[in-house]
């Protein structure tokens, strides 16, 4: 039986292949296969070195053959007007390692982070990938070359999640250690002091980063739908309590709602992006979060 581009984006699908490097594939291929020309009228796996001509433009630049082609006045962009500098940073913390009906959130990220740095370097940008927890464990340093794909997807396939998270700690170390602006990827589950965190983002952001956040969460996390008497336990301390969750449930779906529009709300006065992701669902809807984003800064 044939699959769907829409499969191809199903981290349950996903979960089932070898490699990153198959994922990343299959992802990025599958949801440009199944992409409509608009909004992103440009964008493909292998993107476009034009933008259209404006008046007061150089006409030396003009690429006439795009004319001839199209009949429409084009600009030959060069190497610095297109690309950018990304950091992905991924979460590896213990408490990433959950997962409810699906897969890991963990494995959700890494197929997040693995898919996105096929895109980038795709369109040429330099990227970096970042792995923390109570601190920055690894790195991937930023590179452009097509062969810094390989180095990227090996570390993802090898990473195992360990210790607590101090988010706000490694936004700092990122902040004062990163030597170029550029698009700041953050892929986590927030599961961190709040203020603490936002402080962190607000540090790169004063220092002229762009920053979009990937917020992964279990639909379990979000909507505690467990039956009968369980027992829970925090994955980061090891603290366990047993309850019946649907004597909580009310008040939990309502703590959680509060903890999501709080994040909404604060990331956006900081206009930072913001895209809460739960690991059910498939990619499409984070590439074109990122895409949108990516977009605004050509």
């Amino acid at each position: 039986m044939a699959v769907s581009n829409r499969e191809y984006l199903d981290p349950l699908f996903l979960n089932k292949l070898a490699n990153m490097e198959l994922v990343a594939r299959c992802a990025v291929e599958g949801f440009f296969s199944g992409l409509h020309p608009s909004p992103f009228q440009g964008f493909s796996v292998e993107y476009s070195d034009h933008r259209e001509y404006h008046p007061g433009d150089e006409v030396k630049f003009v690429d006439w053959k795009v004319y001839a082609r199209t009949d429409r006045l084009c600009i030959k962009r060069f190497r610095q007007e297109t690309n950018a500098t990304v950091y992905i940073l991924l979460d590896i913390s213990k408490s990433m390692s959950f997962a409810g009906d699906s897969v890991r959130k963990i494995d959700y990220a890494c197929f997040l982070a693995a898919a996105l740095s096929y895109l980038m370097l795709k369109q040429g940008d330099s990227t970096s990938l970042i792995l923390f927890a109570e601190k920055v464990l690894s790195q991937v340093p930023v590179a452009s070359r097509r062969t810094h794909l390989h180095a990227i997807l090996q570390t993802l396939d090898r990473q195992t999640t360990t210790g607590k998270t101090n988010l706000a700690a490694v936004l700092h170390a990122v902040a004062e250690t990163t030597k170029r602006r550029g698009l700041v990827v953050l892929i986590s589950d927030l599961l961190d002091d709040e203020e603490d965190v936002f402080r962190g983002l607000a540090h790169l952001k004063f220092l002229k980063h762009d920053v979009i956040v990937f917020h992964v969460m279990d639909h379990q996390e979000l909507n505690l739908e467990y039956e009968g008497l369980i027992q829970f336990e925090d994955l980061e301390s090891g603290d366990k309590v047993r309850t019946f969750p649907q004597s909580i449930r009310t008040g939990y779906q309502h703590r959680v709602a509060d903890f999501l529009d709080n994040i909404k709300k604060t990331l956006g006065k900081s206009r930072i992006d913001y895209c809460l992701l739960e690991t059910s669902e498939p990619l499409d809807r984070a590439f074109i979060a990122y895409l949108l984003k990516r977009k605004r800064l050509m």
